[in-house]
């Protein structure tokens, strides 16, 4: 455990020294509980919560997701998320769909995956259903010889079908750790960098996994 907090101090101070640069800083806490059946089935209900800079809430998600692993190194996954942006005007409710394809690999101590996700959702106020995203992410992680917290870096990008252009991307460093079989924690400091005027955003999040 002093090792995962090591990894949460270095995870916050590297985010503390960018946020400087941007305008917003938030705090994401997600929570998953799933249930494996079928061998290769997987449902998990995931609900999230989004804080802004000075704690208050900005937006809650609950999504239903469902997994198929046909293969170790492939799995399809389909989700449907309802959200409410929290607004001083009034609460904006959102629903977005999504369909992933991750392909996953092993080399040596390392674990690369490559996702692939077609969704509605971009985070941004575009009309809901009418505009649609090819969502790819990159992920590396690396798994340290007697030590269960894997550190790990991801990049994805969104690309925006209508007009054609990539508008945003995220950059993760952050590390999991499971803790008996069914418990796993973990905390990650994002960049998300807008490629236009938009200012960008530095987020701290922690995830706790429950799967039975």
């Amino acid at each position: 455990m002093k090792k995962l907090a090591v990894v949460f101090v270095l995870s916050f101070f590297i985010t503390q020294a960018a946020v400087a640069k941007t305008e917003k800083f938030g705090t994401w806490v997600e929570l998953t509980f799933s249930k494996k059946f079928l061998k290769k089935f997987e449902f998990s209900v995931i609900p999230e919560f989004r804080f802004q800079d000075d704690f208050t809430m900005d937006e809650y998600i609950f999504e239903g997701k469902m997994e198929y692993k046909p293969f170790k190194f492939l799995n399809i996954a389909t989700s449907y998320r309802y959200g409410v942006n929290v607004k001083k005007s009034g609460n904006e409710k959102m629903q977005h769909g999504a369909v992933d394809i991750t392909g996953k690999t092993r080399i040596s101590r390392f674990y690369a995956s490559l996702r692939a996700r077609f969704t509605n959702d971009a985070d941004t106020d575009e009309i809901q259903w009418e505009t649609f995203y090819l969502r790819p992410r990159g992920k590396i992680e690396y798994n340290i010889k007697n030590w269960k917290t894997d550190p790990y870096f991801s990049y994805e990008f969104y690309y925006d079908f209508k007009n054609n252009s990539v508008f945003k991307g995220r950059y993760d460093i952050g590390a999991s750790r499971k803790i008996g079989k069914n418990h796993e924690v973990g905390v990650y400091s994002r960049y998300q960098d807008y490629y236009y005027a938009r200012k960008s955003v530095n987020i701290i999040g922690l995830n706790y996994a429950f799967g039975f």
